[in-house]
């Protein structure tokens, strides 16, 4: 828990410094993706928890992927901000680059008992389409790197998520 602490804990407060002068609008989420790691593709699963401002976007993110008898859980935090967002301030598409890390933790069942963690970091980028106030949807590429584990390496993503503005 003193890990996930220190881990969390400076950027949660390095995004509110970051949005100290702006208007917070705080969202809920889920993001579907097929996930490639380990040679195979596997269905995989998020829920979201964020704040976003006019041009930064900061999420918890908690999901799960399988593919026959391996699977993994991530804990991410990701930060995503606006690019090119003079071009399209009228157009209701907005493009985004960011930046993900946290915690990761892979099962294979075939090995008894194999049970590996360590930490992930990676590439957002994407297309976020709003839909009204309260309402957007993201289709994205996430490129993730653990650290410290022995089967996995990499988790690529291309995902389609729905995020509930309140």
């Amino acid at each position: 828990m003193k890990k996930l602490i220190s881990l969390f804990l400076p950027v949660i407060l390095f995004s509110t410094i970051l949005f100290a002068n702006e208007k917070l609008y705080s969202f809920i989420g889920v993001q579907a993706s097929p996930s490639i790691f380990n040679s195979s593709i596997a269905p995989n699963i998020s829920l979201k928890y964020g704040k976003q401002s006019k041009d930064m976007r900061t999420a918890l993110a908690i999901g799960y992927g399988q593919n026959g008898k391996n699977s993994y859980q991530t804990l991410l935090i990701q930060v995503d901000t606006g690019i090119l967002t003079q071009k399209f301030k009228d157009i209701a598409f907005k493009p985004y680059i960011g930046g993900s890390f946290g915690l990761i933790q892979h099962k294979n069942k075939k090995l008894i008992g194999y049970n590996d963690k360590g930490l992930a970091y990676g590439l957002n980028m994407g297309l976020s389409y709003v839909f009204n106030n309260n309402v957007d949807f993201d289709l994205g590429y996430r490129f993730l790197r653990a650290t410290k584990m022995k089967e996995l390496n990499t988790i690529n993503d291309l995902s389609l998520s729905l995020h509930y503005f309140y």
